[in-house]
């Protein structure tokens, strides 16, 4: 018998150990931080001194743990709570929550699941075997030292508090934020060339995915032969579309890459005398709630495809063509006017959005690449929106010699994620390429394809566009040309931002 209790006792010490460091460990993991055995060793010090008292373990430890439950699924996926995803639950409607949840393997919400379970056989096992680990005096004194040396298990409180806090504040600010604009009175220089300008936003795009910058699969023959500027070397502003276009589209603070809503693009076209028209395939969920939606409520006329909680995420961008037609046919007399067309574009999931188009330049045989192939092809399926624009400018300019100005630019870029031996796209790294967007130029009176390579900051972009449009006001920075051959020559810190990011080049998927 003494044989078998010196067997039988480390046994009863160790399994509820084992369950309550897979639990520990894949809460940490479903967090979507870096995994740290010193935050290991916390949290499971944490639960084991809860564990004393049924209370505490019931409503402390329990609570705790489906907190990071609910994140478990994202994070396993995604990565650790940001602004972006915070956002998502304020921002996104019903249809584009189910792609994103769509992302997510079946796998990581058995994970989640496992949390549960192990944290609760940690229970059970410690009461069946009346184990108590806080008996043990040296048990005590090791605990102490560790739980003092770094406060681990309220990381994923603090980052989530701290991501939380940020959209809260960013929503307070777009719900208070004053109807006027601060631009104050503006006036056109002689750079003001043309009757219509028209300004064409991405979505999910990086240019190195593009065959007008070096994709060896040829998916953007308007792109590679239209008479215009190309510029190879626009940042964007962040790593997702809220975070980029809040600080692109407005004239941004470029010592804290905050936004200034009151000095957004849109007014200031209107503080020089244009009429503006914003034409969205992106979701409206209401007047301020998002940074996107507030600027674009600025414009003289909104036109959305879809409202609220509609359910057809998979809305065609090829629909906002009907409407740029009928706008074209009235020109206001004496006017010039700025029209905006918010794409779907590339979006997750890309195989949505390429259900309509048949002129698809690539198809692949291994399911590995076949998101890859629908990404490519969502591409394609913009150069030919972007051609179609071109013609409806080109033919009512020939029409009612109504000279015209189209700029194209993305929102932000990806980063490649295998999931399921299959490779997606999403936000759960960040590298240098989710900052590396398109920029071109077509207008009425060009003669020639020019492409530049020439560094263009996305925190500029604003400045930019005046200065496309012609626009002179004292709050405007001068003589930033986004389509000149001209570098910019400063990048306010974002090249230290991206300079440690993962390297994550465009994949040939050629011949898979």
């Amino acid at each position: 018998m003494n044989y078998k209790n010196l067997l039988y006792t480390p046994i009863k010490v160790i399994v509820p150990l084992i369950f309550l460091t897979i639990s520990s460990y894949l809460m940490y993991k479903g967090a979507g931080f870096a995994i740290s055995k010193t935050h290991i060793v916390a949290m499971m010090l944490l639960v084991i001194f809860a564990n004393s008292s049924k209370k505490a373990f019931y409503f402390i430890i329990i609570p705790i743990v489906l907190v990071y439950m609910i994140y478990a699924p994202i994070g396993f996926t995604f990565g650790k709570a940001s602004y972006q995803y915070i956002a998502s639950l304020f921002t996104t409607d019903y249809s584009e929550t189910s792609e994103f949840m769509g992302q997510i393997p079946l796998e990581n919400w058995f994970y989640t699941v496992a949390i549960l379970i192990s944290i609760l056989l940690f229970r059970i096992t410690t009461q069946t075997f009346n184990i108590n680990y806080t008996r043990n005096k040296t048990f005590l004194i090791i605990a102490i030292i560790a739980l003092t040396f770094k406060q681990g298990p309220f990381d994923y409180f603090k980052n989530l508090k701290n991501s939380s806090m940020e959209v809260k504040h960013e929503l307070t600010r777009l719900n208070t934020m004053k109807q006027e604009s601060h631009w104050g009175k503006s006036t056109l220089t002689n750079k003001s060339n043309y009757d219509t300008y028209v300004l064409v936003i991405g979505e999910s795009m990086r240019r190195d995915y593009l065959h007008t910058y070096g994709y060896p699969v040829k998916n953007t023959p308007f792109m590679d032969s239209a008479k215009g500027v190309v510029i190879n070397g626009l940042e964007a502003g962040g790593t997702n579309t809220i975070a980029s276009l809040r600080l692109m589209l407005t004239k941004a603070n470029t010592k804290t890459w905050q936004p200034n809503y009151a000095l957004n693009f849109i007014e200031l076209a209107k503080s020089a005398g244009f009429k503006t028209y914003w034409l969205s395939n992106q979701g409206y969920l209401g007047t301020y709630d998002t940074p996107v939606t507030s600027i674009a409520t600025q414009s003289n006329y909104t036109y959305f495809t879809k409202y609220g909680a509609y359910d057809s995420a998979n809305t065609s961008d090829y629909l906002l063509l009907s409407k740029l037609k009928s706008i074209l046919q009235t020109k206001p007399e004496k006017q010039k006017r700025l029209i905006v067309l918010h794409i779907y574009g590339s979006h997750p999931s890309a195989c949505d959005r390429i259900d309509d188009f048949n002129k698809k330049v690539i198809t692949v045989s291994s399911n590995k690449y076949k998101y890859l192939a629908c990404y490519v092809n969502s591409i394609a399926k913009t150069d030919d929106f972007l051609s179609k624009t071109y013609s409806l400018l080109e033919n009512n300019y020939k029409k009612d010699d109504d000279t015209f100005s189209l700029v194209f630019f993305a929102d932000h870029g990806l980063s490649h994620r295998m999931i399921d031996n299959q490779i997606l796209f999403n936000n759960n790294r960040v590298s240098k390429y989710h900052y590396n967007i398109p920029l071109m130029r077509f207008s009425s009176d060009d003669t020639q394809h020019i492409k530049y390579n020439a560094f263009k900051s996305g925190l500029n972009f604003t400045d930019g566009l005046a200065y496309w449009m012609g626009i002179n006001n004292p709050n405007v920075t001068p003589n930033m040309d986004l389509f000149s051959s001209k570098s910019m020559t400063n990048d306010y810190g974002l090249h230290n931002k991206i300079k440690n990011t993962v390297d994550d080049p465009a994949i040939d998927i050629r011949g898979k």
